[in-house]
């Protein structure tokens, strides 16, 4: 079965940028902590993976769909350090240099052109593998979607449609109801008031969608928690929306423009030794005499 490698760039971007120390930086002085990160996870995934085809996804400039829902959603979030989004067009570079091409769409977030990608690709001769900590993508995992998630000391956890329902108690179709429920902190998405996650999951378990939840009311006990989805229905409908990852964003692309080509390492390597990426380069192969400059002890498992 051949494989299409989904990047969800911008949740390895921050990663890499607040778990690398800020000094590391290029011969210019230039902050490059994140692009190291970045460079070091696509290494990785690419040689754990070995995917025919490699495709990596960002979010658009412009506000989204959900924010014109609901203001508040991702409202408390601060906006980006410069020395962080500075680092994006490095990253850019770092993509050409891969071969792998990069897709935003305006009024779209990374996981909904993810989760295209993902319904139109994946068949029973195509698999399709996410790479991203979010567990918000978890809600496209089926037979032929799978999500790699990388940790933090190096290892790596896989997440198909079983590790999914073991982890979450119910389906991955189900995680928007469960986040229309509960709710979502880290993306402001309010829920429910006063349902937490163990009710969010017996509701699920027991009657199944939203819509499911409120076809049968009467049937929800105690009755001070039907009173809560009553007071609270339109903010549960609004926080599934919200959290639902949206398949159908107006973009194609040809998975021949998207071949991963394994040996392509010059222009890798030019990229790398641009910003004195010594570690890297023996990884690859391509420089075996340099010690790895400035990035602290045990900070090259997490990616």
């Amino acid at each position: 079965m051949k494989k299409l490698l989904l990047i969800d760039t911008f949740n390895f971007l921050h990663r890499a940028y607040h778990a690398l120390p800020q000094s590391f930086r290029s011969p210019q002085g230039e902050p490059v902590n994140a692009v190291y990160g970045v460079a070091s996870m696509l290494i990785n995934v690419l040689d754990q993976i070995k995917p025919d085809y490699a495709v990596a996804a960002l979010d658009g400039m412009k506000p989204t769909f959900r924010v014109e829902d609901f203001t508040g959603y991702k409202a408390h979030r601060t906006p980006m350090e410069e020395d962080l989004s500075g680092q994006i067009p490095k990253v850019f570079e770092l993509f050409d240099a891969f071969g792998i091409p990069y897709y935003v769409v305006d009024g779209y977030e990374a996981d909904d052109v993810i989760g295209t990608l993902a319904t139109s690709y994946a068949s029973e001769d195509l698999q399709v593998v996410i790479v991203s900590n979010d567990r918000d993508l978890w809600q496209l995992v089926n037979g032929n979607v799978v999500i790699m998630m990388p940790s933090t000391n190096g290892k790596v956890e896989w997440m198909g449609k079983k590790e999914v329902e073991a982890r979450l108690g119910f389906s991955s179709t189900l995680v928007p109801d469960y986040k229309g429920l509960r709710g979502d902190p880290s993306d402001n998405i309010p829920g429910v008031h006063g349902v937490g996650e163990k009710t969010a999951v017996k509701l699920i378990t027991e009657f199944g969608s939203i819509e499911e939840i409120y076809k049968n009311i009467e049937k929800v006990e105690p009755v001070s928690l039907r009173e809560k989805l009553i007071n609270n229905a339109e903010e549960a409908v609004m926080s599934k929306k919200l959290a639902t990852i949206i398949t159908d964003v107006p973009i194609t692309i040809d998975l021949n423009s998207c071949i991963h080509n394994p040996d392509g390492k010059e222009k890798i390597g030019e990229v790398l030794k641009k910003y004195n990426f010594k570690s890297l380069l023996k990884r690859l192969g391509l420089d075996e005499t340099s010690e790895n400059p400035g990035v602290p002890d045990g900070q090259m498992g997490l990616f």
